[in-house]
């Protein structure tokens, strides 16, 4: 077998880059589990699992984490300063295609004391570095200064309509998240993104079956994903607050503290001001593992973490930051192919 040698050369420079940048701003690097036995529920993402054999022929199961931020928090809960680390992540059921993979490598920081708008200076940062470490040559579509823009412009500007009007008139922004009227805010939203979908001659799909959230993702991948400007990284702001997340919500406004990086129209980055608050933490998890019960996936085991989180965390912002994207990118690749070394198919799709 042949390896791509300037491949693993770009990405040992991107890694010790990065380490420099964190080091150097005093950051502490973590190195947490790859295995745990309670991660953080997430409908969206199919877990590997395994068990632990144990004595006596008992078993334990244990899932291989999608991100290490169910143990990195728990560091921040438990006092550790600002850190950061570069892991391995797995997600099952990924289509295996361009840019996706079912094992990839993952950058994650917490910086305490900032909000996620703070932290698009240091993955403006980031990029760079990761520039003159890999490509300086790399064009502005690649390497370009980040154009911010807010999820109510990119729906104002290629979907047609105010997205912070229609969440307004549902009474979101009045309405918290542990309030008896939280529902009917949420049934409220559903029937207004229902007729935007009809109203873009989009199928309206099974109502007993499709949750706000499900609504605005049709509605934002159809008409606004594909339409965002690419000639330079551009970084997508202030994502709908009902959208379950552990992004703490703005007060008195519909939106979350929370936003995602693309480059050349590929998702590399996301980033939250993270949820500390108790209530809601036990809510988001809550309602994320009856989905995955109503999904039929076998159930995450009950956790303290939430309470944990929310009796030690500081507040803080996290950023993850999908490197093999990202180095691929910067390269001027137009796939994950040539950083494939051991590609578990031939026919890894370019």
């Amino acid at each position: 077998m042949q390896f791509n040698t300037e491949a693993i050369l770009h990405r040992a420079l991107m890694y010790r880059g990065i380490r420099e940048y964190f080091n150097s701003r005093g950051y502490l690097e973590t190195e947490t589990p790859i295995l745990t036995e309670s991660p953080i529920p997430e409908s969206h993402i199919e877990l590997f699992r395994t068990e632990r054999k144990m004595p006596g022929h008992n078993s334990r199961r244990l899932f291989l984490v999608p991100s290490p931020e169910v143990f990195m928090k728990q560091l921040l809960a438990s006092g550790s300063p600002s850190l950061y680390q570069i892991g391995r992540c797995f997600r099952n059921g990924e289509q295996l295609d361009r840019w996706h993979r079912n094992e990839f490598t993952m950058l994650e920081w917490y910086a305490l004391n900032k909000t996620a708008d703070e932290n698009i200076p240091v993955m403006q940062e980031v990029l760079e570095l990761t520039v003159q470490e890999v490509h300086p040559e790399a064009g502005e579509e690649t390497a370009g200064r980040i154009r911010n823009i807010s999820m109510e412009e990119a729906f104002r500007d290629f979907a047609g309509f105010s997205l912070e009007s229609d969440l307004t008139e549902s009474g979101i922004s009045e309405t918290g998240k542990d309030s008896p009227d939280y529902p009917g805010t949420l049934n409220h939203i559903s029937e207004i993104l229902r007729y935007r979908l009809q109203e873009n001659s989009l199928p309206p799909g099974e109502p007993e079956n499709e949750t706000p959230d499900d609504l605005f993702h049709r509605l934002f991948l159809t008409l606004v994903e594909d339409e965002l400007p690419r000639d330079r990284p551009l970084v997508l702001t202030r994502w709908p607050a009902f959208i379950p997340t552990l992004a703490r919500d703005i007060p008195g406004t519909p939106w979350a503290d929370r936003w995602e990086l693309y480059i050349r129209g590929v998702e590399v980055a996301n980033c939250y001001g993270e949820e500390t608050e108790e209530v809601s933490l036990k809510e988001y998890w809550k309602y994320e593992s009856s989905r995955l019960k109503k999904e039929d996936i076998p159930e995450i085991r009950d956790s303290q973490w939430p309470a944990s989180i929310a009796r030690g965390m500081p507040s803080c912002s996290g950023t993850a930051v999908g490197l093999d994207r990202l180095l691929a990118l910067v390269r001027g690749d137009d796939s994950l192919k040539g950083l494939d070394l051991f590609p578990i198919h031939d026919n890894m799709p370019r």
